[in-house]
């Protein structure tokens, strides 16, 4: 069997070598055929150039029509298999690969890694939101009013997924790493061109799960994303996800749902739960935590996480030494949770 990586770049001559050789790399030691399947969308001679230096066995040098316009192509020209579509700023770690085959070709739809944000696996990057209007709206009720209760059903959620050895059932995936066979991908149908960026895989999964395709998350495979490389380059970025936010929300949403999502937005960021304001995350100390949840907003959704730390590893401070980020540290016990604080920082 063959698998296809799919990588869209742009701007990425950095960040492709690495994550071309941890594939191969470890495609082989999974016992894997490979194919490589570059989509080249900088507009930039060089950056071409870069890309035919990492010998993929495709590369498609393109205008800049948008992620979803790049995958869509790659998909077109794979030959493999299965097929991955992938961000170049990731790296696959040891068996990752293997896994990920297995769950796509042994009954999941569409399979997804567990995303890290340090190759030592420190930081765990966020589950999957369920984008279901009720859910969103649940979503928006949370940061309006937020408390201490309502953290607990996500440390519930995000240690099921964080400690699990199986694939577990998703209600959406995160995009910078999806996985599924040609077969399924033919079914499924290309991703929607109309996004250029953010919200395109969204859309396409909400709309395969609405078909009846049934998504898992593999914690076994465990890859890094150092998101951003791209969107830095930018400086409409904010306007363009709120492009495609908006967009999403009028295709898929009913008016009600887009009109209480719009009435419920809190005017503010503010926390329901008592915060203790420290110079930063160096200070934040909870022994005995079995889990820590890290979030620029209060409800704390999304929230990177770590598992079974006394105090926040150097991972995380690096990632959390700038800007606004609330934290909060719980114990499990009898599988119920023991909140050990909640703290927030700010730095320039």
């Amino acid at each position: 069997m063959k698998a296809s990586l799919i990588v869209v770049c742009h701007h990425s001559s950095a960040e492709l070598p690495r994550c071309l050789e941890t594939f191969r790399r470890h495609a082989a030691a999974a016992g894997v055929e490979v194919e490589v399947v570059v989509v080249e969308q900088s507009e930039d001679e060089d950056e071409a150039e870069a890309a035919a230096a990492c010998r993929p066995d495709t590369l498609l040098v393109r205008p800049n029509r948008g992620y979803a316009a790049g995958l869509n192509a790659g998909m077109t020209a794979a030959e493999g298999e299965v097929l991955l579509l992938a961000n170049p700023d990731i790296r696959f770690l040891d068996d990752s690969v293997g896994p990920l085959v297995a769950a796509a070709t042994g009954g999941a739809d569409v399979a997804g890694p567990q995303l890290l944000w340090d190759e030592g696996g420190e930081v765990l990057l966020p589950i999957p939101d369920d984008p279901a209007p009720g859910a969103e709206l649940a979503r928006t009720a949370r940061r309006r009013w937020p408390s201490w209760r309502r953290p607990a059903r996500l440390l519930d959620a995000s240690w099921q997924v964080w400690t699990a050895d199986d694939p577990c059932p998703a209600p959406s995936l995160r995009g910078p790493l999806l996985v599924l066979t040609a077969a399924a991908a033919a079914r499924l149908g290309p991703l929607d061109e109309g996004y250029f960026l953010y919200y395109e895989e969204t859309e396409w999964l909400w709309r395969a799960r609405r078909r009846g395709a049934r998504l898992a998350l593999v914690p076994r495979s465990r890859v890094v994303h150092r998101w951003g490389h791209a969107t830095r380059r930018r400086s409409d970025v904010a306007a363009v996800e709120i492009r495609s936010r908006a967009r999403f929300f009028e295709r898929n949403y009913p008016r009600l749902a887009r009109a209480l999502a719009g009435h419920l937005a809190p005017s503010s960021d503010r926390s329901g739960r008592k915060v203790t304001a420290v110079a930063g995350p160096e200070a934040v100390i909870a022994t005995g935590a079995d889990i820590w949840l890290l979030s620029i907003v209060s409800s704390l959704e999304p929230a990177v996480g770590c598992l079974e730390r006394s105090e926040l590893p150097q991972a995380a401070r690096e990632l959390t030494a700038t800007g606004r980020w609330y934290a909060i540290a719980a114990a499990r016990q009898r599988d119920r949770w023991r909140p050990l604080g909640s703290w927030t920082w700010e730095r320039a």
